[in-house]
Order: C-alpha cells, then sequence, then structure tokens
C-alpha cells in the first residue's frame, strides 16, 4: 500500500479513537518500571510531528528509532556510572504545531521524566523543542532541520545534525548548470513569510556568485489558489530555470497551472515540497510533476555504515521498508537512525547523565554514521552533504534519480538529467 494511502487511513483512525488510544498508551507508560529513578534504565523522549501538515516527515520515524535503540539494548546498552543501562523510548506528537512541539517536551520533561531528548523533521518542531530543553536544562539532539533554520539561538544543551542553505543551493547549481543555462536567469519562488524570504536573499546572493542571472517576481501569498499571474511574470521575463523553497500545497497548484501554460523553464528546482514520493505524486495524475529537482538528504546507495551495527545504508533501508512495509526507503530512514547513532556516541563517551559531562562528548564527537560524519561546531551544528535528484514518472511509478553526486562522489549518479522543455 503506497505510504499516502495508508497515512489517510491510520489518520482517519486516529480521530476515532484517539482518546481511548491515548489513555491505554500513557496508562501503559505509567505502569513500566522504567521511570528516571530506575538505575537500569535511560528514558529517552523524541518529539515528531505524527499528525498535521507534516505528518509525511514524521512517517515511520518511531519505528526507526526503536529499532536502532534495540540494537543498543541487544548489545547490553550502555554503561552509564559504572551501571549498564538499557534505554527506553517515550514517544509524542507535535501535532505539527510549535507551541505543541514545546508542550510536548516540556511535558516528557517534567511528567514522564526523560533524560535526554531526540527530535526531528523540521524547525517547527526541532526549534520549540530545543528551546523548551534549554530552560530545563536537558540535552536535546536533533536531525534533517536546515542549519541556519535551527541556529537561531546560541544553545547550550542542544546540538543537531542538517544540512546548510549553501549545501542545498550547491545542489540546484548542480541541476542548472547540466541543464546547460550557465550564467541564464533563474527566477526565484517564495512566499510572503520569514523562510521564504531568507530562502530568496541566499538563493539571489548565491545565484549571482556564480554568474547567474536573478529574477525575482515577489513573494506570493503561501496558501494561495492562484500563481497565475506570477505565472506570466516568469515567462514574460523568459527565465532558463526556477528555484525556490514551497510547501506541499503551493508547489501542487503552481506546478499543475505551470504546466497548462505555455510557459515552461528548462529545470525546476524546488527544496522542501519535492522532497517526497506522495508530494510529487499529488500535484497531479499522470506524472505532472515529472522533471521536478530537488536536493537529496540520504539514499541507500550512500557509502556510509552504522556505528551500532555496522549495516550499510541498504541494509538500513531494507530495516526500513520491513518496518514501515512501505515500498522504499526515504531519506527520512537514514536520519532517523542516525539520531539514534549520535545519542549512543554521546551517552558512551560521557559514560554519565551529567549534563556537563553530555555536552562535553558532543562538543567532541567525531564519528561516521549512516548519514556521513558527524562533529558539531561551535553553534552546535553538525553540516551534512546532499545530492541531487530528479524526479521521473513512468509507466505509473515515480523513480528520484540521481542526477549529480558533486558533495558525495562515492553515492553513484543514477541518470542524465531530462531538460523540462
Amino acid at each position: 500500500m503506497k505510504k499516502w494511502v495508508r497515512k489517510a487511513v491510520c489518520l482517519a483512525i486516529t480521530m476515532v479513537i484517539a482518546g481511548s488510544l491515548t489513555a491505554c498508551r500513557t496508562g501503559q507508560e505509567s505502569s513500566v518500571a522504567d521511570k528516571k529513578s530506575d538505575k537500569d534504565t535511560v528514558r529517552v523522549g523524541i518529539v515528531i510531528p505524527q499528525s498535521g501538515e507534516l505528518a509525511a516527515f514524521g512517517y515511520g520515524t518511531e519505528e526507526m528509532t526503536r529499532y536502532a535503540i534495540e540494537q543498543i539494548n541487544e548489545k547490553g546498552g550502555i554503561e552509564i556510572d559504572g551501571t549498564n543501562k538499557k534505554l527506553s523510548l517515550v514517544v509524542a506528537d507535535s501535532q505539527s504545531k510549535e507551541e505543541q512541539a514545546g508542550a510536548a517536551a516540556k511535558n516528557l520533561i517534567e511528567n514522564e521524566n526523560v533524560d535526554i531528548m531526540l527530535t526531528s523533521h523540521t524547525a517547527q518542531t526541532t526549534v520549540p523543542v530545543a528551546e523548551t530543553c534549554e530552560k530545563e536544562g536537558i540535552m536535546c539532539l536533533s536531525v534533517d532541520t536546515p542549519d541556519e533554520a535551527w541556529a537561531v539561538h546560541d544553545y547550550n544543551y542542544c546540538y543537531h545534525a542538517g544540512f546548510s542553505t549553501e549545501n542545498e543551493l550547491l545542489c540546484f547549481k548542480d541541476a542548472w548548470d547540466l541543464a546547460g543555462i550557465s550564467g541564464g536567469k533563474i527566477g526565484l519562488l517564495h512566499a510572503d513569510d520569514l523562510e521564504g524570504q531568507t530562502m530568496a536573499e541566499a538563493m539571489t546572493e548565491f545565484a549571482q556568485k556564480n554568474g547567474y542571472q536573478v529574477y525575482d517576481p515577489g513573494a506570493y501569498e503561501a496558501g494561495s489558489n492562484d500563481y497565475k499571474e506570477l505565472i506570466r511574470k516568469l515567462e514574460a521575463e523568459n527565465c532558463d530555470g526556477l528555484a525556490g523553497v514551497m510547501i506541499s500545497h503551493d508547489l501542487r497548484i503552481f506546478y499543475s497551472q505551470m504546466k497548462k501554460s505555455e510557459y515552461l523553464p528548462k529545470v525546476c528546482t524546488i527544496a522542501k515540497a519535492a522532497l517526497f514520493e506522495e508530494d510529487v505524486n499529488a500535484i497531479g495524475m499522470d506524472g505532472v510533476a515529472d522533471g521536478l529537482c530537488s536536493e537529496v538528504w540520504w539514499t541507500v546507495e550512500h557509502p556510509y555504515y552504522s556505528s551500532i551495527s555496522g549495516q550499510n545504508c541498504k541494509e538500513i533501508g531494507m530495516a526500513w521498508i520491513e518496518l514501515t512495509k512501505d515500498d522504499y526507503a526515504p531519506a527520512l530512514a537514514g536520519y532517523d537512525y542516525a539520531n539514534v547513532e549520535i545519542l549512543y556516541q554521546v551517552l558512551k563517551s560521557a559514560g554519565s547523565l551529567d549534563i556537563r559531562k553530555l555536552c562535553a562528548a558532543a562538543d567532541a564527537l567525531d564519528v561516521d554514521t549512516i548519514i556521513g560524519n558527524i562533529s558539531f561546531n561551535e553553534r552546535h551544528y553538525s553540516e551534512q552533504k546532499l545530492i541531487t535528484g530528479q524526479w521521473d514518472y513512468r509507466f505509473g511509478t515515480w523513480t528520484q534519480n540521481i542526477i549529480a553526486n558533486t558533495q558525495v562522489p562515492d553515492c553513484p549518479v543514477t541518470e542524465t538529467i531530462k531538460i523540462l522543455q
């Protein structure tokens, strides 16, 4: 069953039985003898979007996190203050809301007595969770939010592994160059919000620095259902390529309307909304989004190994498929697993739950993981490498081809770029 179908069914069921399920889960968690006072257990909290508009990001995260934690427990756990301790996971749903993410983290700390926190999946989740952990004096480890979007504060107890805007834009440039438009004109796509404005400024500076012209038609209203005037402006400027950061709804409406118009660029590079198969599938029937390009965080072909089990990326991908019953392993699979790798290495190195020792271990961390090397800089984040992908639709099936591997040369290129015009 496709992920988006399963997710819709699961959400519908959840709405019906949420009350009883929550009560059941709470009762089970309260009854187990693994509270903070239990000397044999480290309680690990995790806040992720399991419902709401970001649920596609949180899909499968709990399963993969438990999988990695069980590998640690099967190895005998981790020695903490002279005692071998197993890890116990306590999960909370951010509901895709910033205020709920912070509240969920606070509840895990104050009522579930977690010793350390994990979180992931967009700044709407990771930032409020990190802010809460800072106030409470507890370590928080997060992944996959763009580094600059996470590093909006100076953190003492929080650490992050993501990717920089520079690395993201280098993926865009690979696609532009492969499309043969070097020195051409790039049209910007950005909403009238902080993320859109920040990305527009970054794209303008980056494109100009690399010899491209830039045309900014102005910000569009997020959630709009009519992009015809925006498309008219891009066509009038004869933009060779398009680049932007969009949410799924906006990309779906914009791209379908552009395909119906008389204008097409040679290449379209979109961050955020073109990451997952269900996103491009939702743009329209019969592969309307065919040819869209985006950055790719991780694949089963990446040349990395787990620091917990020694498994390679393909084996981690197969584990994801078995756990979720999905038909492919998305980039999130690697990042979800790597978050536990970071946790494992920090706890093992610190040998303690003392916050000062944990931070010292994180500061000194230098480990090769399933998503590459992790080492935190002075701002407490690690910059991960990206590759460039393009969505290809054939015979009713989507494939994300890898068209450029400049940042990770050992990850194989699978196809040449497809020009839209």
